[in-house]
């Protein structure tokens, strides 16, 4: 493992793939449906004409349902197709306790997607022996977590880079670990097809129409000629069908999510019954201890339907916030893009990415104050020789905006050693400015 700046990264890469991850986990809750034709639908679709197919299974794409299918068309094709609808809470679940447990065998993660999991595997030898016996460690770990159907159909691949043991991956089959070292990496990239890189699909196209199928035809070509044609990008394409680029992972920071729940009395489908019900459980994330002051900048808003299932979105706002009409009117204006398909039984707000500590701070700073923590003398006194400060210069603009004036005013000396008190001192305007 290696260190930069705090950040631990690793050198060697081991990827786990479960293709069709979220198809794979209701067919485990549902064991009939093995032996059918069935399809998961797309989450946050509307109306259920225009709803379209997300993952399909073996059966269902031997029939020619193929993902992003209109629900008619592939109705059409398949006649006896099973339609399941997406329970997002269920597959988040599932992949926080994938991390967990892969994350008491390693401390470097690096979740890509849904059932693709990159993790660091530098400094394992000692625990866990040879490169084939790290992998099955790895696997052996996840029935603690999974079914073994589940855990036999992961795909691995172990190799030098995250690019590489992606590739790996890909090109594994289940129970067959692909086990690329650094002697053969090059070997090994040479014959994989040119989709394995991250290149737009139009520069995939063209590569075809150019006559270039894979990533050893590419490597072999001068970087000059990839750049006059594609750019950095071809620079980066370059490298990585080379092995010349091998990219660590990287442990990424995943703070402990915030989460608070609504029970509802009663299945809720109407809009403004669910907009109160965000707002009461939107002050209930705010109140809570676990979010420790902080700002909320992602928020995943979600709950379990009517006669089962889940409905989730999520929320990334532009700079985080700690007021409640500021979360609620996103998180609003996504829920009226993806409504819930059915009325809620419960309500969730989950913080999953936090900003700065957004604690109510003084009108005053600390340098506007004297010793001890006292109002500084007046001449030094910055709301009579200077601006005010930030705080109250934005309260000041508030009220004028809301009330059209500010009734806020700063006394100032002026006759301080009068022997009537109405003449030591005076009220001004003030002027937020």
């Amino acid at each position: 493992m290696t260190s930069s700046r705090g950040t631990r990264s690793s050198l060697i890469a081991l990827c786990l793939r479960l293709p069709t991850f979220e198809l794979r986990l209701e067919l485990v809750r549902s064991p009939g449906l093995d032996a059918t034709s069935a399809a998961l639908l797309r989450p946050g679709e509307g109306s259920s004409a225009q709803q379209v197919i997300w993952q399909v299974s073996e059966r269902a794409a031997t029939a020619g349902v193929r993902p992003g299918m209109r629900v008619s068309e592939a109705v059409s094709l398949c006649p006896a197709l099973t339609l399941l609808e997406p329970d997002p809470a269920h597959y988040a679940a599932a992949t926080e306790e994938i991390l967990e447990c892969l994350g008491a065998m390693s401390p470097i993660l690096e979740p890509v997607e849904p059932g693709v999991i990159l993790v660091g595997m530098d400094g394992l030898e000692r625990l866990y022996g040879s490169p084939r016996e790290q992998v099955d460690r790895m696997l052996h770990a996840l029935l603690r977590v999974l079914p073994r159907p589940l855990v036999a159909a992961v795909r691995a691949g172990r190799a030098p880079g995250t690019f590489a043991a992606r590739v790996a991956a890909v090109a594994a089959r289940p129970g067959e670990p692909v086990l690329v070292g650094e002697a053969g990496l090059a070997s090994f990239l040479a014959d994989q097809p040119i989709e394995s890189l991250p290149l737009p699909v139009d520069a995939v196209a063209r590569l075809h129409r150019l006559d270039i199928h894979t990533l050893g035809i590419l490597g072999s070509l001068p970087v000059a000629a990839l750049l006059r044609h594609f750019g950095a990008d071809g620079r980066e394409a370059h490298a990585l069908a080379r092995g010349e680029r091998i990219d660590p992972v990287r442990a990424r920071h995943r703070p402990r999510p915030v989460r608070v729940s609504l029970e509802l009395p009663a299945a809720v489908g109407d809009r403004d019954t669910l907009h109160r019900a965000l707002d009461r459980v939107l002050a209930r994330l705010l109140a809570h201890p676990g979010r420790r002051d902080r700002a909320l900048k992602g928020l995943r808003v979600g709950g379990h339907l009517e006669e089962g299932g889940s409905w989730q979105i999520e929320v990334t706002l532009r700079e985080a916030a700690a007021r409640r009409e500021t979360l609620a009117f996103p998180i609003r204006s996504r829920m009226e893009l993806y409504p819930p398909p059915r009325a809620l039984e419960t309500l969730f707000v989950e913080a999953f990415e936090f900003g700065a500590p957004a604690t109510q701070t003084s009108l005053f700073s600390r340098r506007e104050l004297g010793a001890g923590g006292r109002r500084a003398p007046a001449e030094d006194d910055p709301l009579t020789t200077g601006p005010v400060g930030e705080a109250l210069r934005r309260a000041v603009r508030e009220l004028h905006l809301r009330l059209g004036d500010a009734p806020l005013y700063r006394v100032v000396e002026v006759d301080p050693w009068s022997r009537i008190p109405e003449r030591r001192h005076a009220l001004l305007p003030l002027d937020g400015g």
